[in-house]
């Protein structure tokens, strides 16, 4: 079994990269087929490791609510901007902005290039 994970470890953490990038792209989903669409406003920024999180405040069955966004921006350059957020009633985790929705590029270019190496890696390499 060492042996194994030794020979493989990098395909290992190509599997395990596969697994964070299908979780972000179905919590996106998520939001995007069960949450509600709002407007929110940029009222605060919560720093963390140099990223700027936009914390929003909107309106949602007569109460006021405040939540921070799951992306974050590099400058807090937007307070004020009200910008078109997805809100799952009930969740005080976060929200995410309608732009944020779509899977980036290097999502799918990192997508492609572990499977590939996946694939060489069992089918190929150790022949």
């Amino acid at each position: 079994m060492l042996e194994f994970i030794k020979v493989h470890k990098f395909s290992i953490f190509c599997i395990l990269a596969l697994i964070w990038i299908f979780t972000v792209i179905f919590t996106q989903l998520k939001y995007k087929k069960k949450g509600i669409k709002l407007q929110g406003k940029i009222v605060n920024y919560v720093e963390n490791s140099g990223n700027c999180f936009p914390v929003f405040q909107f309106e949602y069955n007569g109460q006021y609510i405040t939540v921070d966004s799951y992306h974050s921006t590099k400058k807090a350059n937007e307070l004020g901007q009200t910008d078109t957020i997805y809100y799952i009633p009930g969740n005080q985790k976060g929200v995410f902005r309608e732009r944020d929705l779509a899977p980036k590029p290097w999502m799918i270019v990192m997508t492609v290039v572990a499977i590939a190496y996946i694939i060489l890696d069992f089918i190929v390499f150790n022949r």
